[in-house]
């Protein structure tokens, strides 16, 4: 497959700087915007362009949307999300300019998937000029909240087709064939008047940041962390957690919610919810407390549970139960997504492994990434099992293959969030060959 031309260059330059620039994290519901006005907007400018660009173009609902070429036969899809997660802190450029000053593509979402997606887009471009009347559909399926559950996709599933086959570029390469259970549940309690403690924007992100006010004694905390996504919670720093290391004993005791965060859920604690359960081909259990929120008005803890594949979400929520009735808390399930396992050595899976295999040398990579990156390519590529929750979950038949590369620092969630440029458009050609390679499969 030929390289990215100059002018699809900045035709795909063009297109990611406009979707990138729509700030759509979820926002209020009202009519016609089910996740806010700006996850809508982002959905409608992207249907807008395919359609202009001759695809056949569906909304479904607001909530979730496509973009097909072909007419007849078996359907081969891409499934990818235009949502993102909150700004977050420690931004050096405006985390929603495209930076195209460099190497890099820098903004939120280039990575989580934004980026992804607009490569899938131009790779069914291509496909679309070079198979005027293809005897299988390719469809390309886009959903605005992914980082809340994933509920666009179960509006889908209720009244679409689901795809024969298909992969899903929001994860990381080779190709993904385990993922971890992902359970995002709260603790409530009684609201609180004594104090107000604030942290985290969304339960899969380490909360960088936060801060508490004793209200009766007029004193302040704060603390700051690290961000990083809740899948690999220990790459950054929980400012919730280090707050906790602040608090006079008196005012922490105030709360149930407190005490609980710290018997079960610090990760410098010495009982640890996630020794309940064991490790697995997917690894071991990881947990996050992503929000906190305890005012006049509420009380509530956010977290986030990534539990092995061979785990199954009645024995995480059992363990829950149990830590609510011992503090005299209320559990409340916020999204439970239960694992994602398939055959490694299946042909779809050994496909889209063969595809990697012959472009994994040609992906740019930092000076300090070359020793992981030698090993890497030292050894054959092997599909993996990962803790974070990919599309792939959502419907059958799909897998997950990439962006993310065995050497590099995970950047998803982060602040700066960024890419070489060169990867994403390396992309193109990659998902171009996938599209094919598949509809030979589910064509034979």
């Amino acid at each position: 497959m030929k390289d990215m031309t100059i002018n699809e260059i900045s035709a795909y330059d063009e297109l990611l700087k406009s979707i990138v620039e729509i700030p759509s994290v979820k926002g209020e519901p009202h009519e016609g915007a089910p996740y806010g006005n700006a996850p809508k907007q982002v959905l409608d400018a992207f249907l807008s362009r395919a359609e202009k660009d001759g695809f056949i173009t569906a909304n479904i609902g607001d909530k979730a949307g496509y973009v097909q070429w072909g007419n007849k036969g078996p359907l081969v899809a891409v499934l990818g999300h235009l949502d993102v997660v909150p700004e977050g802190a420690d931004w050096e450029t405006e985390a929603f300019k495209l930076d195209l000053s460099g190497e890099y593509f820098t903004a939120r979402g280039v990575v989580d998937d934004k980026g992804p997606v607009i490569s899938a887009y131009f790779a069914l471009l291509r496909f679309k000029e070079n198979h005027p009347d293809p005897s299988y559909r390719v469809r390309l399926i886009v959903g605005t909240d992914e980082e809340h559950g994933s509920s666009c996709m179960e509006r889908y599933c209720e009244t679409e087709e689901l795809p024969d086959i298909g992969f899903t570029p929001d994860a990381e390469f080779p190709c993904i064939f385990a993922e971890k259970g992902i359970y995002q549940m709260h603790f409530e309690e009684e609201p609180n008047s004594r104090f107000t403690l604030h942290g985290g924007n969304a339960a899969n992100m380490v909360p960088p940041y936060c801060e508490c006010i004793d209200i009766e004694n007029g004193t302040g905390y704060r603390a700051k962390g690290l961000q990083s996504h809740a899948s690999h919670p220990e790459l950054g720093v929980n400012a919730i957690e280090k707050i906790l290391e602040k608090l006079p004993s008196d005012l922490k005791d105030q709360s149930k919610l407190l005490p609980l965060m710290e018997k079960y859920f610090l990760t410098t604690s010495e009982t640890k919810f996630t020794s309940f359960f064991a490790p697995d081909v997917s690894g071991p259990a990881t947990s996050n407390v992503g929000i906190v929120h305890i005012n006049a008005e509420g009380a509530r803890l956010h977290i986030d549970i990534r539990f092995p594949v061979t785990v199954k979400a009645e024995e995480v929520r059992t363990r829950l139960d149990e830590i609510a009735s011992e503090f005299g808390v209320k559990r409340v399930d916020d999204s439970v997504q239960p694992p994602l396992f398939k055959d490694k050595h299946s042909r779809q899976i050994e496909t889209l492994m063969k595809i990697y295999d012959s472009y994994r040398t040609e992906f740019s990579y930092e000076e300090s990434e070359k020793e992981l990156r030698d090993a890497s390519l030292a050894a054959p590529a092997e599909a993996i099992a990962i803790g974070g929750g990919t599309y792939a979950r959502t419907m059958p038949n799909i897998v997950a293959f990439g962006p993310q590369l065995p050497w590099a620092k995970d950047q998803c969630h982060q602040a700066n969030e960024s890419i070489f440029k060169k990867n994403l458009y390396l992309l193109v050609p990659m998902y171009e060959e996938a599209l094919e390679k598949l509809g030979e499969i589910v064509t034979a």
